[in-house]
């Protein structure tokens, strides 16, 4: 089935009485540490195909709510619904190959390991070959390989890192590892891209480029 087609299936598949059900809806989320309220009742939807802005001063919980969404943080209280199924009952692990993607506010990329490893690294609950598989080497196996490839290459260029690509991440300057995260990020085919302070740290130029390049990722 076509891309198109598929999404439409899946928008007709959340609908109520003819109003389209929102990609992610936070209902009630409070989260304590200890004797310290991080979240209370934090409720909201997104729509599918939107670009949504948390705004709010450092320690409102911004991070924090990511950490649910990405299930990082138990919930105290509510739910978090994501097409159609609730997180609470989604493990850690699953979260990515469910189809939701996410970037940190302090960066958390393999230092040591390369460009393009860091983004083959995000693609891997994409692939379906198992150790064993991996090991006697099949043609599967050879074919997800090459196709992985292929779309940690397409992502390079999307990123413009190919003059990095195999350039160890932690050589590389702040505003080229932000753009290295996103691109590990987009490497799971996410419905929903989660982006913690994208912009911090970037020049006026990068943030304009930012913009320019998340919309393009929604278009």
């Amino acid at each position: 089935m076509p891309a198109g087609e598929k999404e439409r299936a899946r928008r007709q598949a959340h609908t109520t009485g003819g109003t389209e059900l929102p990609l992610l809806s936070v209902s009630g989320v409070s989260v304590h540490f200890g004797g310290v309220v991080a979240l209370d009742g934090v409720s909201f939807g997104v729509p599918s195909g939107s670009i949504l802005g948390l705004i709010g001063p450092n320690g409102a919980g911004k991070t924090t709510l990511f950490n649910c969404l990405s299930r990082l943080y138990p919930c105290d209280r509510g739910d978090i619904v994501f097409d159609g199924q609730s997180l609470l009952r989604v493990p850690r692990h699953g979260i990515a190959a469910l189809g939701i993607g996410r970037t940190f506010q302090n960066l958390a990329l393999f230092r040591t390991m390369t460009v393009r490893d860091n983004i083959l690294v995000g693609r891997h609950c994409r692939t379906h070959s198992g150790f064993f598989r991996n090991f006697l080497r099949p043609p599967g196996v050879v074919r997800e390989e090459r196709e992985t490839s292929a779309k940690a290459q397409a992502l390079i260029r999307l990123l413009e890192l190919e003059a990095v690509a195999d350039t160890r991440v932690a050589s590389l300057p702040f505003g080229t590892q932000k753009r290295v995260e996103l691109a590990r990020a987009l490497a799971c085919e996410p419905k929903l891209l989660l982006l913690d302070e994208p912009a911090s740290g970037l020049n006026h130029e990068e943030v304009g480029a930012l913009g320019a390049l998340v919309r393009g990722i929604r278009d």
